[in-house]
């Protein structure tokens, strides 16, 4: 017995990890969790891009509560960058500032495609500006550059570039952290 997500008394069910090998055993995996007895409500700290809420009969059941997240700095942008894979082509230079590790502060060229990356320092016109902060949240994928550009935390520096680099920064998954997802049982 335990509070439920809404305060109320009743019998939780809570899934700390959910591995599967495929989407079926995946939906099969969720059924069978959602069909125990007595359960009045399930709490699971999946990840942000689970699909799991596309399962749910009533998709507004399930209450997501914001928590800390991963948090990312690069001690080394232009190591850190050229390491990396990205979801598309792209020849792109960044102006960063930091305040933190002075020594990343600079303009970086980035020319990246689905198979290689370099980034140098370069003198050129920079194309986008953004702290180290948000280049650490887009860094992974799971934080949209042009999300953080709407907070006004990313200045698009030249036209089309701003997509260009939203687009090659995400990948298939969103990095893996844990969450807060609260249903309750049917």
């Amino acid at each position: 017995m335990g509070q439920d997500a809404s305060g109320g008394d009743g019998n939780a069910l809570r899934v700390v990890e959910l591995a599967t090998a495929s989407r079926q055993a995946y939906a099969a995996l969720w059924r069978f969790l959602a069909g125990i007895d007595l359960v009045s409500w399930t709490e699971y700290e999946g990840a942000a891009d689970e699909p799991l809420a596309h399962l749910l009969t009533d998709p507004r059941a399930v209450r997501s509560t914001p928590v800390d997240r991963l948090r990312v700095r690069l001690a080394d942008v232009d190591r850190a960058l050229a390491a990396r894979r990205y979801a598309g082509t792209l020849d792109l230079v960044l102006d960063v500032e930091d305040a933190f590790c002075p020594w990343n502060t600079g303009r970086y060229r980035l020319e990246a495609d689905q198979d290689a990356a370099a980034c140098v320092r370069t003198r050129a016109p920079a194309d986008l500006w953004l702290t180290a902060a948000e280049l650490g949240a887009a860094f992974l994928g799971g934080t949209a550059l042009a999300s953080l550009a709407g907070a006004d935390l990313v200045e698009e520096l030249r036209a089309g570039a701003l997509s260009r680099a939203t687009a090659a920064f995400r990948t298939d998954r969103e990095p893996y952290y844990p969450g807060g997802w609260a249903f309750p049982a049917y």
